[in-house]
C-alpha cells in the first residue's frame, strides 16, 4: 500500500503537458480538441501583441503579465570568482525585455 501511495506521489509531480491539456479543456468545454488548440494559440497570440504594443496584460482569474526593458550591460570587468579565487573577465550583456507573470490573490492563498 506504502509504494502505491508513492507512486500516486510521482504521478502528481509530473506537470500536464499540453496535449494533456488540451484533451482535458475539450473535455471539459465540449469543444473540439482542434477548436482548444486554436483558442489557445489565439490567447498566445493576443497576449504577446498586448505585450508588444503596451508593454502589460492583465489575464482575469489569472494573472498579471508586465514586460520591462532591461539596458545592456558593458562587460571587461575583472573579478574574483569567490569559490576557486581564479580571477576571470565580465562579458557584455545585451539590451532585452524582461517578462513577469504575477499570479493573482487567489491562486496565491490557494496554494499557501
Amino acid at each position: 500500500m506504502a509504494k502505491a501511495k508513492a507512486a500516486g506521489k510521482k504521478a502528481a509531480k509530473k506537470a500536464m503537458t499540453k496535449s494533456q491539456f488540451v484533451a482535458h479543456l475539450a473535455d471539459k468545454s465540449g469543444l473540439t480538441k482542434k477548436q482548444v488548440d486554436g483558442l489557445l494559440a489565439e490567447v498566445v497570440s493576443t497576449v504577446t501583441d498586448q505585450l508588444k504594443a503596451a508593454g502589460k496584460f492583465v489575464f482575469p482569474g489569472l494573472a498579471r503579465i508586465t514586460r520591462t526593458y532591461k539596458e545592456a550591460k558593458k562587460g571587461g570587468e575583472v573579478k574574483k570568482n569567490p569559490l576557486n579565487g581564479k580571477e576571470y573577465t565580465t562579458k557584455d550583456k545585451p539590451a532585452h525585455y524582461r517578462v513577469r507573470i504575477n499570479p493573482i490573490k487567489a491562486i496565491k492563498t490557494a496554494l499557501a
